[in-house]
């Protein structure tokens, strides 16, 4: 219905998540796009999560057919506290990336050349402006892997009633985005969050490392992984976990069979072997109000025997960050 919609309208713009663009390239067949027309779509935003290369390549060459281009895709980043964007691609540009070494991406590295895509998420927005800063917040050199910050217009005056968390993540006006990432020739590469570090075998590692690995894989649900480490009873070190919903369309696939593929697939890519791979029912892993996976909470809970799948209503299954999103309303009305 999106592209039909884009296609009737002769949109011109229209954004969507990384995993809406994986789930058009798998879930679409030929038939469904009898009578489309993608030439007028000039501005295909993808933000909101992780971009990897390989679903924009697929995309571009799965809809090409009915006209799409691929300088269309426009890789971005922003955030709520940005109210939203901060970096775009821009038109007529066709999306890029960089192979980087997974293994010099800590704050003040300089990045290397190595097997890791990371895709350009384009310049600064009018009146935007963002640096890269080392943990003492100094801004450093083009090139090298540090703090976000940004600071403009849009960026917001407070976290509303939280003095201590604002405190925390703006300093004179410029706002401390939690991400980590490097700038080169005025573009920007999102490594990953401040947090989501991964320690296996006295080596850093970072969580979208492992969650890019299954992207394409047919029996993970597109944009449903969560890597995290954890310590398991006895170990001498952090272990990688993963927490992996599976694909609705791979019934026929039993857990055990996913967990193996998962964990070879891991493998063959990455050279580490998971600790535990946890399978998980569509719509178990936590999420932000505005859809994004709520990797250190979605951990934590499981590691607490408290991540649960979600409730089923009237014959269908509520998905689970809106479930606990409406109990929180309810809880909120009825105990003001």
């Amino acid at each position: 219905l999106w592209l039909q919609t884009i296609s009737r309208q002769k949109a011109t713009i229209s954004p969507a998540p990384p995993f809406a663009f994986a789930l058009c390239t798998r879930r679409i067949r030929d038939e469904e796009m009898q009578g489309c027309d993608l030439s007028s779509w000039r501005l295909a935003i993808c933000g909101a999560e992780p971009v990897q290369p390989s679903v924009l390549e697929r995309f571009s060459a799965r809809f090409a057919p009915w006209g799409f281009r691929t300088r269309a895709l426009s890789p971005a980043y922003g955030l709520a506290e940005a109210s939203l964007a901060v970096t775009c691609t821009p038109p007529d540009e066709e999306p890029s990336c960089e192979g980087v070494d997974p293994g010099h991406l800590n704050v003040g590295d300089k990045i290397r050349t190595g097997r890791r895509p990371v895709t350009a998420v384009g310049i600064t927005l009018a009146g935007t402006l963002l640096e890269i800063r080392d943990g003492a917040g100094r801004p450093l050199p083009e090139g090298h892997c540090g703090h976000i910050w940004v600071r403009g217009p849009t960026v917001m005056q407070a976290y509303l009633d939280q003095p201590a968390a604002t405190a925390e993540v703006l300093r004179h006006g410029w706002l401390d985005t939690g991400d980590l990432g490097f700038a080169r020739d005025e573009r920007l590469y999102v490594i990953g969050r401040t947090k989501d570090v991964i320690v296996v075998r006295g080596a850093n590692h970072r969580a979208e490392e492992f969650e890019a690995c299954l992207a394409d894989d047919p029996g993970v649900r597109p944009g449903r992984v969560v890597a995290g480490g954890f310590m398991p009873e006895d170990a001498d070190g952090e272990e990688l976990l993963l927490l992996v919903e599976r694909s609705p369309r791979a019934r026929e696939v039993g857990d055990a069979d996913l967990v193996k593929a998962v964990g070879r697939r891991i493998r063959e890519r990455t050279g580490i072997r998971p600790g535990r791979v946890v399978i998980l029912k569509p719509g178990t892993l936590l999420r932000t109000s505005s859809g994004k996976l709520r990797r250190a909470a979605s951990i934590q809970q499981y590691l607490a025997g408290s991540l649960t799948p979600p409730s089923a209503v009237h014959g269908f299954t509520l998905p689970g960050h809106w479930l606990r999103s409406a109990v929180g309303f309810l809880r909120a009305r009825l105990n003001p």
